[in-house]
Parts: structure tokens; sequence; C-alpha cells
């Protein structure tokens, strides 16, 4: 019997459904995941067409996948999703929109090169329904919805949408200039990438409808209802007040569209916005990303609690040994822990350590 098939996936998602309400439904919300078999690495090959297909064709993307999903072991509130746009291509928005994209034969990530060379002759920033990014992108998902049936869930791209997409689209160090020189300029730019954002949105879910309910997207958090992550990593360059200036009103643009809402605040510099987010009454909660350099969120709790303070939930990653210490500091209503073990027996030796608790 699948993991779809089974009571666990019903109280699962029953689980998260209560997390979403701000309620708790027996152990806080913890991810646990472990691999199940070493897997055979495949290496992408280095042409720009070759690359290209093995990122978008459909018969090479699901494949792997798949078999990531059998060789991966699920246990507490984890469940099998796959995201057939990869994360690895990096504000796919900017693509659809027209901007030159590429994937970097180093890094095997996107990379956009700026659309924008100046604001008098800027084009209008309007979905496409004939780049050749977005039908690539609809192929992968109407393709993947229909053979995820009982086995995965399909999650939409990483779009992102607003200034992020326009700090691509016109290059960080013009933008942050552009602030000040051009500042006219920037809102209604922001307000185009939204609309169509909302419009990438939407027909997102409506190819994988056909075949599958609910939401997901890169971050993995399961809804019934429509929800998203919604992302400004470009704010860790501006002051407080540019950013409540020119980005924020795209932010809550996007929370009154979509009822649930989880930022993605990415490192300390992003820390000085935190007060004007959880000021957003639509916001439902805050993914907290450390730096490198102090990976583990123990050593970050003095922020997390002022997330739950403001009435938000909280989502982060750690280790599996940080896991307890962490329900220990928190509320347990507004906590969503994401963690790898080493093997399915020590991922079911936590889960065991989480009900004793």
């Amino acid at each position: 019997m699948g993991f779809f098939e089974e009571d666990r996936w019903t109280r699962i998602r029953q689980r998260y459904e209560a997390w979403w309400e701000g309620e708790l439904l027996g152990l806080p919300l913890v991810q646990v995941t472990a691999p199940k078999e070493l897997q055979e690495a495949h290496l992408p090959p280095s042409g720009e067409q070759e690359l290209f297909n093995w990122f978008t064709d459909p018969e090479l993307v699901l494949p792997r996948l798949e078999r990531s999903v059998n060789a991966t072991y699920y246990a507490g509130d984890a469940f099998p999703w796959v995201d057939p746009v990869s994360h690895r291509l990096v504000a796919i928005e900017a693509a659809y929109l027209g901007a030159p994209y590429r994937i970097s034969t180093d890094t095997l990530t996107g990379w956009v090169d700026p659309l924008i060379e100046d604001w008098a002759g800027r084009p209008k920033l309007a979905a496409e329904s004939g780049n050749r990014w977005w039908k690539a992108t609809q192929r992968l998902l109407e393709e993947g919805a229909r053979r995820s049936q009982g086995r995965y869930i399909l999650a939409i791209p990483d779009l992102q949408g607003g200034g992020e997409i326009l700090a691509l689209l016109r290059g960080s160090q013009e933008l942050a200039l552009d602030l000040i020189d051009h500042s006219a300029e920037i809102r209604p730019a922001i307000e185009e990438i939204n609309l169509a954002w909302r419009y990438y949105f939407d027909s997102c879910y409506e190819i994988i409808h056909r075949w599958q309910p609910g939401y997901v997207d890169w971050l993995g958090v399961w809804s019934e209802s429509p929800a998203v992550t919604v992302e400004c990593d470009f704010a860790g360059m501006v002051s407080p007040r540019m950013f409540q200036s020119f980005f924020l009103p795209a932010i809550e643009q996007q929370t009154s569209w979509i009822g649930r809402t989880i930022f993605h605040l990415d490192g300390p510099q992003a820390i000085p916005h935190l007060d004007a987010l959880l000021a957003l009454p639509g916001l439902k909660g805050i993914q907290w990303v450390p730096t490198p350099d102090r990976p583990c969120p123990m050593d970050w709790i003095a922020l997390l609690r002022r997330i739950q303070a403001g009435g938000k939930r909280v989502v982060t990653a750690c280790d599996p040994d940080e896991v307890l210490p962490l329900l220990e500091a928190l509320q347990p209503e507004g906590i969503l822990l994401t963690t790898t073990c080493r093997t399915p027996a020590e991922a079911d030796e936590l889960v065991e350590a989480l009900q004793r608790r």
C-alpha cells in the first residue's frame, strides 16, 4: 500500500491544517527524512542544449526525481514531494518574463542576465504564454502531476515575484542606485511583476489540480488551501525605510491574494525588516535561514521567540540533535522543524523520542 493510500497521510494533512490555524494536534510538526540507500550519481551534460534538456525534459527529470523519492525514508510529518522545476532554476519567473536565462555549467543553477537596460525603454513585464521556459514548466507540471498519483506530491516552481525578480531583471547594484535616482519607476515595475506572478501561480495549480489536490511549493509545507512562500532577498541591501516604501507593499499584496504565506527570511541582513513583516496581518509564518558561520537555530533562539511572539509560525531546518532542545525552547503550536537523519533507524528513534517527550 502506498504512502498516500494509508491513514497516515490523512493524519499528516490534519496536523498541517492545525498548524496553519495556530493549533496543536498532538506533537509539534517535525519533518524527518533519511536515505534508504545510496543513490547513483548522474552527472549532468555540459552542452547548453543538453543541459536545458536535463532540467526540462520530463523523460529525464521525472525518473530522476522518482528515484530520489524511492531512496528516501519519510518519518514524522515528512511526506514525498518533488519540485519538477528544480530549485536550482533560481527565480524562474525572470525567465518567464523574457530575461536572458541560462544554466551555469559550474554551479548548475539558473543565471539571469538583466533585461532592463534603462527605465525609459524598459519592456512591459507581463506574462508570456509562449515563453520557452514557461512552456517547459507546463510540460513538467503536466507530466509530473499525471505520474504523481499515489507516489508523491508535486510542488510549483520557486516564482519569488516582486522586488526580488526586479533586482534580477535590472541588476542588484543598478536597482540599489535606482531607488534614489529613479524611484518613481520602481513601484509600477514591481506591480507588473506581481500581476505576472499571480498569473503563473494560478496557472501552475490549474495544471496540478487536474490530478491532485492541495498546495506545496519548494518549502515542502502542505496546505489544503492556497499557500506559498514569498521572498525578497534583495531587501538585505536596503534600509528598513526603503524596504517598507518600495518592497513591502508587493509582499503584502501576495499575502492578500494567497491566504497562507510564509516569508523566507534569509540571514542576519534581513533581520532589520522583521518587525515590518511581523506587522503584516496576512502573513502566517517566517522561514528562518541561518548563516553558514552560525548554522544552528539554537544560536538564534531569541529571534525565533520574537517571531512567535509576533504571532507568526516558525519554519526552520536543524540537525537531529537540535530538534528536542528547540521544541523545549519554543511554543509547540507555532513550530515546524525539518531534519535529516543518517539512517531510517535513527529517524524512527527521533520520532519515538518526540512521542515520549
